[in-house]
């Protein structure tokens, strides 16, 4: 069991630039003080810090709307809490931010349960889902208000209707009837059916699919093995094979083909142009110039004979040759594209061969339905497999259901419950002997989770008795976090100076020397409860304007770094 202790209380009001610090000494803090001078304010901020608001909180407490940083420790291990405004922010180990909180039920909440092993799930009253329990329900065994904790048990805080009839599920976690070792399993059992559930739905779904299968197979009425068409199937694959090869070929024959008619298209123009040139040359020679001619620019002179014009004549003449080679070239390139076109035509012709293949019959059946039967065949096999895979999935659920069962089971076994019950109701009747109280009916207190049924002045010392004697039971058998007993204004319908003796003396020697008590009272009657005292003398002034700076000072570095999450 791990224990919570409260070490220190920083409060802070920036509306009228006040504050306090409040040290709590872990074994007995004694906050003393007449009415109101803040008592009940400074008890219920342990809780606001912390996510449980008290049911009654003065509405003028509210409005200034205090900061509070509360640091406590989980088995020695350090941590502090922020709360301004709406936010919450949790730190750890050398003040690490752990994390930022605006909602209780959804943020702060859960991550305050893993650090206090509080796994009690209750039924969301408007969702009717289980839902982790707020911090409020931690809280509930071991703080008595002033308000409301003297008039019926556990009722101290706010919003404890959000679930269903809460009060028995609180004190079986509590005792150690259902633990937190049962609300695991439960949790377990919940995350297993839901799989299971889903699982279920999904062979559903697989095996609706694989009967519609079943039906069409059956309504085709025939089952022929596949082997017996192998020869026409082999032949659909040879001709694939051959038309993709004639359509490789084809498509790489006409793109060299287009190729050379570019290239034959190119020089057929070139030479075309280089032969007319030749020919201006010849007639420019024989007609336009003298048989000796002389340059313009160096003077040289040069022979315009009849064998200079004859080169140029014959020059041209190859030229004219190389012309008709070209062109005829081209027609060649040019029939042999539209070859290959007429080729491309053939393959779409063989394509149709394979169709015709395809509705080619044996006896009264078609191949392609023999395909497609063996499709069907195909994904029958296919979803047969996966129902069985699923038939092994809800199977290990169920398993898991069992598993978790059994453990709840462990928890609530009827020998262990009557052990809790008995010892609770072995304390009860001590402790209302101790605190003389003789005529509550033993019928009204049997139950853990029962309400206390008396009047006057013994109604607040039999629910003192009942508060103790969960705490014992809390303390030997429950599996969570015990928390510090905080116990505020405890004397009311007008205890006598006896009684309230009683009831101090029972406080302080029935206190496990294990656990923190926080004790708000007017009157102590001298009698030392142990641990320090804290006196409040302001009337309606519980925080101090000397106080601000120093606790602002210490607020500062927290909310800094609450802001930069």
């Amino acid at each position: 069991m791990k224990r919570l202790r409260f070490h220190e209380l920083l409060l802070l009001a920036e509306s009228e630039k006040t504050a306090r610090a409040v040290q709590f000494d872990s074994r007995v803090t004694v906050i003393k003080g007449e009415n109101d001078r803040g008592k009940s304010c400074l008890i219920k901020s342990l809780y606001i810090a912390l996510g449980a608001i008290p049911k009654v909180v003065h509405p003028k407490w509210v409005q200034l709307n205090v900061a509070l940083h509360l640091y406590f420790s989980v088995d020695d291990i350090r941590y502090s809490i922020l709360k301004s405004g709406k936010q919450f922010s949790l730190f750890g180990t050398d003040d690490k931010l752990l994390g930022n909180y605006s909602r209780v039920t959804t943020g702060l909440g859960p991550a305050l349960a893993e650090l206090f092993d509080f796994h009690l799930q209750l039924t969301n009253a408007s969702s009717k889902e289980p839902e982790q329990a707020t911090p409020a329900f931690l809280f509930l065994p071991f703080y008595f208000d002033q308000d409301s904790s003297w008039v019926e048990n556990w009722g101290a805080f706010e919003r404890l209707k959000q679930f269903v009839n809460p009060r028995k599920a609180i004190a079986e976690f509590h005792t150690g009837i259902k633990p937190n070792e049962y609300y695991q399993a439960k949790a377990k059992k919940a995350v297993a059916e839901e799989r299971r559930d889903n699982l279920r739905h999904d062979r559903t779904v697989v095996m609706r699919v694989l009967e519609k299968i079943e039906h069409l197979m059956k309504n085709a009425q025939f089952d022929i093995d596949i082997a017996s068409y192998q020869l026409e199937i082999d032949l659909i694959l040879a001709k694939c094979n051959e038309l993709r090869a004639d359509e490789d070929r084809i498509k790489d024959e006409m793109v060299n083909l287009d190729n050379r008619r570019r290239l034959l298209q190119q020089q057929i123009h070139i030479t075309h142009e280089a032969a007319n040139e030749l020919g201006k040359d010849f007639s420019f020679a024989a007609e336009k110039l003298d048989d000796d001619v002389e340059c313009p620019i160096c003077g040289a002179h040069y022979q315009n004979s009849f064998a200079e014009r004859f080169n140029i004549a014959a020059d041209e003449d190859q030229l004219r040759i190389a012309l008709v080679d070209m062109e005829q070239e081209m027609d060649v390139c040019v029939a042999a594209i539209e070859e290959r076109k007429k080729l491309a035509v053939e393959v779409q012709t063989r394509i149709g061969e394979i169709n015709d293949l395809l509705e080619s019959r044996q006896g009264e059946v078609k191949l392609n339905d023999l395909l497609r039967s063996e499709g069907k065949k195909e994904v029958r096999k296919v979803l047969r497999s996966e129902v069985d895979e699923l038939h092994l999935q809800v199977g290990k659920a169920d398993l898991d259901v069992e598993e978790a069962a059994r453990d709840m089971k462990k928890y609530t076994k009827t020998k262990r419950v009557k052990e809790i019950k008995d010892y609770y109701r072995e304390k009860m009747d001590v402790y209302l002997e101790k605190l003389d109280v003789t005529e509550l009916d033993e019928e009204s207190y049997k139950e853990v989770d029962c309400i206390i049924k008396e009047s006057g002045s013994d109604k607040p010392r039999a629910l003192l008795a009942f508060y103790f004697a969960i705490l014992k039971t809390i303390e030997k058998y429950s599996t969570t976090t015990f928390c510090p007993v905080v116990i505020d204004s405890a004397r009311q319908q007008e205890q006598d100076t006896e009684n309230w003796t009683k009831m101090l003396e029972f406080m302080r020697d029935n206190r496990s020397s294990d656990n923190q008590m926080i004790v708000g009272l007017v009157d102590d009657l001298d009698i030392p409860l142990g641990g320090t005292v804290i006196e409040l003398t302001d009337e309606r002034q519980l925080l101090q304007a000397d106080q601000y700076s120093a606790v602002a000072k210490r607020f500062r570095p927290f909310i800094d770094a609450s802001l930069t999450d």
